[in-house]
């Protein structure tokens, strides 16, 4: 089977800011907009895999290991394993409404993938209707023997999370 990977990163922050200054209005109107086209491939600037899931749930102090070099997918009527040996971007969308609901990514206990993180055990909390952008377009990140596992965690209470990896595949 041949296959072929289309994928685009975008975000945007925008803006209104109005002030008052006696009667005349003051405005600050903008917006910082990022937009990546990833052509299929395994070169710098390409990607050609992309894992992803919906609604995961977690318990209150639950934790998940998504292995990144052995990804199950439901895909084309089959499970294959997509086995990422780069990420290029990574989105994971906390979609809790639970005050205190949030996510912490990153601290697996072994073989911890910790590539954007920095030193071993750090973590990124993600809070109740927040997010994760991780974007790395041309190199990514790698992921190699020693250094696969991802760990996210619910803190306090139940969280729920969509996510999704979009990488170059291992050779």
């Amino acid at each position: 089977m041949t296959t072929t990977l289309r994928s685009k990163i975008q975000a945007e922050l925008a803006w209104t800011w109005t002030d008052h200054v006696d009667t005349l209005p003051i405005v600050d109107s903008n917006r910082l907009r990022m937009s990546v086209d990833l052509p299929d491939g395994d070169a710098e600037g390409q990607a050609d895999a992309v894992w992803h899931a919906s609604a995961e749930s977690l318990a209150a102090d639950q934790s998940t290991v998504y292995e990144l070099d052995q990804l199950p997918q439901d895909l084309f009527g089959t499970t294959v394993s997509i086995a990422m040996a780069k990420v290029k971007a990574m989105l994971i969308a906390n979609t809790s409404t639970t005050s205190g609901g949030y996510l912490l990514v990153g601290g697996a206990p072994s073989d911890a993938w910790e590539e954007p993180l920095g030193a071993a055990g750090d973590q990124i909390k993600i809070p109740p209707g927040g997010c994760l952008l991780l974007i790395n377009p041309e190199s990514g990140w790698d992921v190699t023997a020693g250094a696969t596992d991802l760990k996210i965690a619910a803190a306090a209470t139940a969280a729920t999370f969509d996510m999704a990896i979009l990488g170059v595949l291992d050779a």
